[in-house]
């Protein structure tokens, strides 16, 4: 990016493969929570993953298996993990884990090499808890959380990291100390985390609209949303140079906020990840943030020109 290439000799080491957009939950400023119907619905198959891996598995270093869905409803996640990790691949998942777990399921999760586990739970109480992640289960959480540290202790080789998400909105952010004051208690680290807004309308929408619409939901401490209100001088994003992201149904997309595959740049049923990774698409998403002249029009655009990467 700062040579000022578009035209890469490299792949990406890190990237996310979305595991599927289905989900358990409404999560209310989630395009999935709210049924949004404009990107189709699935789950990626064994052979869609296990192609990505056998074409660029080489040089990753990191698969983010998540994105607009909940991962632990897709049945070959194990599988999938497993096919990384024997290429020394790291991965993480983020969850809900509002949902029944057996206790081989968590015994299954716990050996299957994960690096990382997100559980994403932005309540310390059941009445806030469900403010946000409509249709879930705080108590059920709650233990399965419990149910996962227990188990890891008994594994002597489990090395997966377990990390509480707890995003700041207004009606919780009374909840910050006793969140971290019960994570402390059940013995797992936590993260608080800035919220952002409708996640699947930011890239397209000025910060003020933003502000406007989602304000119910923006906290009073200002250190707590990830929307700023002030421009930057210079676009900071280097994702097209460094990363990519892969829908469930193989659409490459320039990053994970993208949401719909009719943004898409490439599809690697279609053609290889090669040729999707220096295409006219690439290349012009490229040429946008660097402020080169380009007369292809790209979701890098419409993210540019609405403002989001300046935080205006």
């Amino acid at each position: 990016m700062f040579l000022g290439k578009t035209q890469l000799p490299y792949y990406p080491s890190k990237i996310s493969i979305e595991s599927g957009n289905l989900c358990n939950l409404r999560c209310p400023l989630c395009p999935t929570g709210q049924q949004d119907k404009s990107a189709q619905k699935g789950f990626i198959s064994f052979d869609v993953f296990k192609k990505v891996i056998d074409e660029i598995g080489q040089s990753l270093t990191l698969i983010r298996l998540y994105n607009w869905g909940e991962p632990l409803l897709n049945k070959d996640l194990q599988k999938m993990i497993r096919y990384a990790k024997e290429r020394g691949i790291d991965i993480k998942i983020s969850t809900n884990l509002s949902m029944k777990m057996e206790d081989d399921q968590i015994d299954v999760l716990l050996k299957a090499g994960l690096g990382k586990i997100y559980i994403s739970c932005n309540g310390a109480s059941p009445s806030t808890y469900i403010k946000y992640h409509a249709g879930g289960d705080f108590e059920l959480v709650m233990d399965n959380m419990k149910r996962l540290i227990q188990k890891k202790e008994e594994l002597p080789n489990c090395h997966t990291k377990l990390v509480w998400l707890f995003h700041v909105f207004k009606h919780n952010e009374h909840e910050t100390n006793a969140a971290q004051e019960l994570a402390k208690k059940i013995g797992i680290n936590i993260k608080i985390s800035r919220m952002r807004p409708d996640m699947g309308k930011e890239i397209f929408e000025t910060t003020q609209k933003a502000l406007e619409r989602d304000k119910a939901w923006i906290p009073d401490n200002p250190a707590y949303t990830v929307i700023s209100t002030k421009r930057k001088k210079r676009i900071g994003c280097m994702l097209p140079w460094t990363e990519t992201m892969i829908n469930w149904d193989g659409s490459v997309l320039p990053c994970c906020a993208v949401y719909s595959e009719k943004h898409a740049f490439g599809n690697i049923l279609e053609n290889s990840f090669a040729e999707i990774w220096n295409n006219e698409m690439y290349v012009a998403a490229r040429k946008e943030i660097l402020g080169m002249k380009n007369e292809k029009k790209t979701i890098c655009h419409t993210c540019k020109n609405s403002g989001f990467l300046h935080g205006g």
